[in-house]
């Protein structure tokens, strides 16, 4: 679907992009997660935009990476962060792996619906003039949470290339 050039985004196809592009780029993002703070959805959203030829202002990028903030803190960190606390000393070994798995499957859930609240808050985004150049998006949000854009200029475009390899979803 086409609305004056900007396109209605499917959760669904974003979330089936993600999982086809995250094994191969999975060690750069939780090493960026960890160093820089980036949050890895909106990463491969902000990817995803660029092989879909969409963009958004610079004040529509301050708001999708709010809106994650709040939810990813809130929600989705709190499970990664109870997962990452097994091994616990209080349950026998037997006992943690069924643990840590529903924890895993819950924070992967949390992860999808971070990524649905990213497209449904596009999709709801005014059309406006001063939209960025969608091959430059990483670079901005990279800038907004004062991550080294220089010192990752190599992988950067790694990573654009990687995305752009994948069959068109």
């Amino acid at each position: 679907m086409q609305n004056s050039g900007k396109k209605i985004l499917s959760s669904e196809q974003f979330w089936r992009y993600s999982l086809s592009l995250y094994p191969a780029i999975k060690d750069l993002c939780l090493q960026w997660q960890d160093n820089y703070g980036v949050n890895i959805n909106l990463l491969l959203f902000l990817l995803y935009l660029d092989k879909q030829q969409q963009s958004v202002s610079e004040a529509q990028l301050l708001q999708l990476e709010d809106l994650l903030k709040h939810f990813s803190t809130e929600v989705t960190q709190s499970i990664r962060a109870l997962r990452r606390t097994l091994p616990s000393p209080w349950l026998e070994s037997d006992m943690q792996q069924p643990l840590r798995q529903q924890l895993l499957n819950t924070e992967l859930a949390a992860e999808k619906l971070e990524q649905q609240l990213l497209v449904q808050q596009f999709n709801q985004l005014g059309l406006t003039d001063d939209l960025l150049p969608y091959s430059q998006l990483l670079d901005h949000y990279l800038v907004l949470i004062q991550a080294p854009v220089e010192q990752l200029d190599a992988e950067i475009l790694d990573l654009y290339q990687q995305s752009q390899q994948l069959e068109s979803l």
